[in-house]
């Protein structure tokens, strides 16, 4: 997605979970300009601007492909996910005005399943038990019955297509579109 934003030299915020060193457990925020900001207090930070331009949140960390691989910080592993989750209450290091934003959003899941335990339990931190207010969609190509009642009950409209007609399809979609020109 970054990289999507740069090609058309769209300006974005990235805020970043961090998985290793002293900083860890906390997010960090890379504006357009400038340098990256640690997130002391998210229910105070007030250097994000949903208004201004679009936050890409990475909740599982990042590898830093263009800069030093030393500073990336990512969560990969089992033993990564229950060191996250069970140390990591998701709505207190989020900035408030992000966590708002992902409670009023739609989402489309590309490739996930509700049967990984550990995207359940970040789904449920962020909502709790509620159910998705905004249409959802999950691209997942042959569901399970599992996978259909998990989506089912968080009401995220499942597309039992692969990803790569997912993508080909919203990729031919989307030149149509750029064709017709303004409206």
């Amino acid at each position: 997605m970054e990289q999507a934003f740069r090609q058309v030299s769209e300006e974005f915020d990235l805020v970043c979970y961090i998985a290793e060193g002293e900083q860890r457990g906390k997010f960090l925020h890379r504006p357009p300009q400038g340098e990256a900001r640690l997130i002391e207090k998210p229910n105070e930070y007030r250097d994000l601007s949903l208004e201004q331009r679009p936050v890409i949140l990475k909740i599982h960390g990042a590898v830093q492909r263009e800069a030093d691989s030393e500073r990336d910080s990512y969560v990969i592993t089992e033993d990564h996910y229950i060191d996250y989750l069970t140390h990591t209450d998701l709505s207190s290091l989020i900035p408030v005005k992000l966590v708002a934003k992902l409670h009023n959003s739609h989402f489309l899941f590309l490739g996930y399943s509700l049967r990984d335990w550990n995207l359940r339990v970040i789904l449920h931190r962020i909502w709790r038990d509620q159910k998705l207010t905004w249409n959802s969609w999950a691209i997942q190509m042959n569901p399970e019955p599992l996978d259909q009642e998990f989506w089912r009950k968080r009401n995220v409209e499942i597309f039992n297509v692969s990803l790569e007609e997912y993508i080909a399809e919203l990729d031919k979609q989307l030149l149509a579109f750029l064709a017709r020109g303004p409206a």
